[in-house]
């Protein structure tokens, strides 16, 4: 039961840099800021935490999981993409809509990340029970992870006419963590390395896709000093969270 308190502290760290994103006035160059972020953030999580702890879950035919699940993932935020209003890079380019696709991006990033968080939640609960103190060192690390995320959120909803749905979001990313460990708790016996592996592997393919598909193309039409302030800061970040 430690393990889940561990969780709910761990998702409080999105609600921290949303407080962050709110006490910084120009919103434009925020978001230049946070997608420069977001982007090297995601790869250096794929890098560091997530491909490592994926390939480490399969005994055999780790590949061909990993592969099935990568494609999963991208197929399934592809299909969320056709249920968020849809946008075209180019066209919005012309209808000035740049804030709808800012809105857009942070709907899909949040999705693939409560799904994320979930699995996470789960690994932090396991690792907790087996050793405190790697679990505590673990669990700090994915914190530090959150911060940049819950700063991305936060500001591409910034011009939401209603807030809703941002503060939405960011109350079930803060939890999801929180409920991935619960999941663990109570399926312990159903949840397999391999089936925490699979799980992983879709959150691999979601994530290639919002790099590749979204962020990358945001970040090569609004690339300016500030998304360089960003990617900086994002690989500062992620350092602290890795070496802790």
């Amino acid at each position: 039961m430690f393990g889940n308190l561990i969780n709910l502290v761990v998702g409080l760290f999105f609600l921290i840099g949303a407080f962050i994103a709110l006490k910084v006035k120009n919103n434009k160059d925020l978001v230049n800021f946070s997608i420069g972020m977001a982007f090297i953030v995601l790869i250096i999580l794929l890098i560091t935490d997530i491909v490592p702890e994926t390939v480490e879950s399969f005994d055999e035919y780790r590949y061909l999981y990993i592969l099935s699940g990568i494609l999963i993932g991208s197929g399934l935020l592809f299909l969320l993409e056709k249920l968020v209003p849809h946008h075209d890079h180019f066209e919005e380019k012309k209808k000035h809509h740049h804030e709808e696709h800012l809105k857009h991006i942070g709907t899909m990033t949040a999705l693939a990340l409560i799904i994320h968080n979930l699995v996470e939640g789960m690994s932090i609960y396991g690792v907790v029970n087996s050793d405190l103190k790697a679990g505590l060192i673990y669990a700090l690390g994915v914190g530090m992870h959150n911060i940049p995320f819950g700063i991305e959120i936060t500001a591409f909803f910034e011009h939401e006419k209603n807030n809703k749905k941002k503060w939405i979001f960011l109350t079930i990313l803060s939890l999801s963590t929180f409920i991935g460990g619960g999941v663990l708790f109570i399926f312990n016996d159903l949840l397999t390395e391999n089936v925490l592996g699979f799980l992983l592997s879709i959150t691999i393919g979601m994530i290639l896709y919002l790099i590749f598909n979204e962020l990358l193309v945001e970040l090569k039409e609004n690339f300016n000093k500030y998304s360089i302030y960003g990617i900086i800061f994002g690989v500062l970040l992620m350092l602290i969270g890795v070496f802790i």
